[in-house]
């Protein structure tokens, strides 16, 4: 019996030894995903709780939960929210992924209501970023606009954001060019995502989930801009049934259809969206309206796995002028000015989450094209945009204190020019750019104390083309003061590859014209520097106030005087600096909403020696916007905006050139040449004030609802200036101003069944 002793301490011994790893690994994190049992809708802010080690979450926007440090053993969850009915499951020992529905229940409110978490509140104590801001698609929907709710107008009104006139939805922020800003159709970029010469954006507001908008210094994560980034995410469709839902206004209609796919769990979103103007003109009268546009939208998705989805997005937009010019008569051939553009796009998302581990994989195709020309071929110019992108991301946990996120992409351009004329034979100008940019990154958000979070990250862009290697550090730093106040701040270096050619002293760019840099285009760069201050005032009051600092250097614009016979001197370098201080206050709920944003800003350029305000130099911007209870039961909308004057470069003087008649000896048919000043934007033009207000109804009825509206897009009437033109034929020359929209009253009808 001794002698078995020693073998059975060896073996208790090794025994021991294997079981210390599992030891060390009792622990494990569970996410999870909340669902409203009807229709799949992810449920926000309810409260995830394991009981026996006083362990809490909340759902989040998606309705994703994480639990971290729980024993891998078997233990009760408990969901609870107000508005929805209470639930407890088993959380078995080998399980880490989650998926639980929860049915909706009528509630009697008592004297305290306790709400949710908004999601804004959740970034303020779980994240570094700061300068976003999110909006939902209720807020969206509700603020007045041309006929219909606009996902890029509402974000005009933020912070730190200016848009230079009313026709537009191109926006400079802080500081930047439009062509600056990354905006993304659920991961796919998408190019000049604008209507009607930017009158309307590409995106259904009815079909948006919700708008992430990152006015600068974002995390490595992104790339590829100088300026911000707007991520647009479309909702899934509904899983239980089938919906329809639709707007009709006096412009244009549109169509949503949503639900299931055969009972496999995925579900569709298909819309479609027209302009009838040109309809409506040709059947009551004799003339024509030679503008419309149209464009669908569509989603799948499918669940996979446990918590997992893949789902695919495809966009498609066009727009169409057919004018004809010059009429055509007897002896003489008539002219027709056509001209097409549009969007087209195809994306593809995985999302899979195993452990604590998420993994996220973006492929998609984006093309922009514009032909415009004379017809019959006496001139045509085309410009065709095309990219083809993959981006893999592996979000990971190593620690309790570390949120790591890597991955890399690569994104193929090719960008074709080319100006002609059939009539002629000649090909005035063709060149094609083809620039490849591969980039990977890693972030890291560390908890390095309890009171302080820190972001460092770096991104590498290897650029094609100019055969370029650059890398962009990035630092990101929250120091909590209290529980609901916090000093913000973050740095960081950025590039962008591709540019769009317009005209400074112009006011009005219809569609920006993409270029790809190459050996004799630069590669942009930007730095940038965010010190904020960050405040919760109770829990539906939100306070923010940052100060930036931005650089720019190697942005491009169009060279006056090129010589065509020369290439490669199409454009000029220019650099640039801005500074300024963005307030936001926002309140997230309550009957009464809304927000109050003020920016101050300075931005400059330099070009061969010459230094001068930026075409979007407005040193005050105000927007408030107030959604409430309104009359007559209606919900009000209301928004008012101001802004300081912006610069143009005035016209001092003409040339008039005229024509020599060796017959009579007369000079007749004289051109007039404008002489513009040697001071680029020395001018400003007045300030801008709008009032817009909009009123909602719902109503119940034929098993839907019903939302008639009225909107009066600025109200009051304000004459905005647009542009101002010169006649120096009177003495003393006169200056006449154009304006910017006229008060505009529209009514609609939104239904969904």
């Amino acid at each position: 019996m001794n002698r078995q002793l020693p073998r059975i301490a060896r073996a208790l011994l090794a025994l021991s030894c294997t079981a210390m790893p599992s030891a060390a690994q009792e622990l494990r994190d569970v996410v999870g995903t909340v669902l409203a049992a009807g229709d799949s809708v992810p449920i926000p802010g309810v409260r995830v709780l394991v009981p026996s080690i006083a362990l809490t979450a909340v759902t989040g926007d998606g309705g994703t939960f994480q639990l971290r440090g729980v024993p891998r053993s078997r233990l009760v969850i408990t969901f609870d929210r107000l508005g929805v009915r209470p639930d407890t499951v088993w959380l078995a020992p080998g399980v880490d992924v989650l998926t639980v529905y929860l049915l909706t229940a009528a509630v009697e409110l008592a004297p305290v209501v306790t709400r949710a978490r908004p999601a804004a509140r959740e970034r303020f104590d779980e994240l570094v970023q700061p300068s976003v801001v999110s909006i939902g698609r209720e807020t969206i929907t509700r603020i007045p606009g041309l006929a219909e709710a606009d996902v890029v107008r509402a974000v005009q009104l933020l912070p730190g954001t200016i848009a230079t006139n009313d026709y537009s939805i191109g926006f400079n922020v802080r500081g930047g060019e439009p062509d600056q800003n990354l905006i993304q159709l659920d991961g796919t970029t998408i190019f000049n995502p604008s209507h009607l010469g930017g009158l309307f954006s590409t995106f259904d507001a009815d079909a948006v989930d919700d708008v992430e908008f990152i006015t600068g210094a974002f995390p490595a994560e992104y790339g590829g801009r100088l300026s911000s980034v707007m991520d647009v995410s479309v909702r899934p469709g509904r899983v239980d049934r089938i919906g329809v839902s639709g707007n009709i206004s006096l412009i244009s209609s549109k169509l949503l259809v949503e639900g299931p796919v055969l009972g496999t769990g995925a579900s569709f979103l298909v819309g479609a969206r027209r302009t009838y103007a040109d309809f409506l003109i040709g059947a009551l009268s004799d003339e024509t309206m030679p503008y419309y546009f149209g464009d669908g939208l569509a989603k799948l998705s499918l669940p996979v796995g446990d918590g997992g989805s893949v789902s695919a997005t495809g966009y498609w937009g066009s727009d169409v002028i057919e004018w004809p010019w010059i009429e055509e008569e007897p002896g003489r051939e008539g002219v027709d000015l056509d001209a097409r553009w549009g969007n087209r796009l195809v994306g593809m998302n995985l999302h899979y989450p195993f452990g604590n581990r998420e993994l996220t994989i973006d492929a998609g195709v984006s093309e922009f094209s514009i032909t415009f020309g004379l017809e019959p071929g006496i001139f045509r110019a085309s410009n065709d945009l095309r990219m083809l992108s993959t981006r893999v991301t592996l979000a990971l946990a190593p620690g309790a204190t570390h949120d790591v996120r890597i991955g890399g992409g690569v994104e193929d351009y090719q960008m074709a020019y080319d100006v002609a004329s059939e009539t002629f034979g000649t090909d005035f100008f063709t060149t094609t750019y083809a620039p490849r940019i591969w980039s990977a990154f890693v972030d890291d958000q560390w908890r390095a104390f309890p009171w302080l979070f820190l972001r460092p990250g770096i991104r590498m862009e290897a650029v094609e083309g100019p055969d370029v290697v650059n890398w962009a550090p990035r630092i990101g730093l929250k120091a909590f003061l209290s529980q609901d106040m916090a000093i913000t701040g973050s740095a960081g270096r950025y590039y962008q590859a591709i540019h769009s050619l317009r005209d400074q002293n112009l006011p009005w760019n219809i569609f920006d014209f993409w270029i790809g840099a190459d050996s004799v285009t630069p590669v942009a760069r930007s730095d940038h520097l965010v010190v904020g201050f960050e405040k919760w005032l109770g829990s539906e009051v939100s306070l923010s106030l940052e100060g930036y600092w931005k650089t720019f250097d190697d942005i491009i614009d169009g060279n006056l005087e090129e010589d065509p016979r020369i290439t490669g001197d199409e454009t000029v370098p220019v650099e640039g600096e801005a500074w300024g201080a963005d307030l936001l206050v926002m309140k997230h709920s309550g009957r009464i909403t809304g927000w109050i944003a003020y920016g101050l800003s300075k931005a400059t350029r330099r070009s061969r020696d010459r230094e001068y305000p930026a075409i979007h130099d407005r040193r005050h911007t105000v927007n408030v916007v107030v959604q409430a209870p309104g009359p007559l039961g209606s919900e009000l909308s209301v928004r008012w905006g101001y802004g300081s004057p912006l610069p143009f470069t005035p016209f001092v003087g003409e040339w008039r050139h005229r024509y020599y008649n060796a017959t009579d000896h007369t000079f007749e048919d004289f051109e007039r040449e404008p002489i513009a000043s040697p001071l680029l934007n020395s001018g400003r033009y007045p300030y801008y004030s709008r009032f817009d207000i909009s009123f909602h109804w719902e109503k119940r009825m034929w098993g839907g609802l019903l939302r008639p509206y009225v909107q009066f897009v600025n109200a009051l009437n304000k004459k905005n200036v647009f542009l101002y033109t010169f006649d120096y034929n009177d003495s003393p020359p006169t200056r006449t101003s154009v304006s910017q929209l006229p008060l505009l009253p529209s009514i609609g009808l939104e239904f969904k069944f």
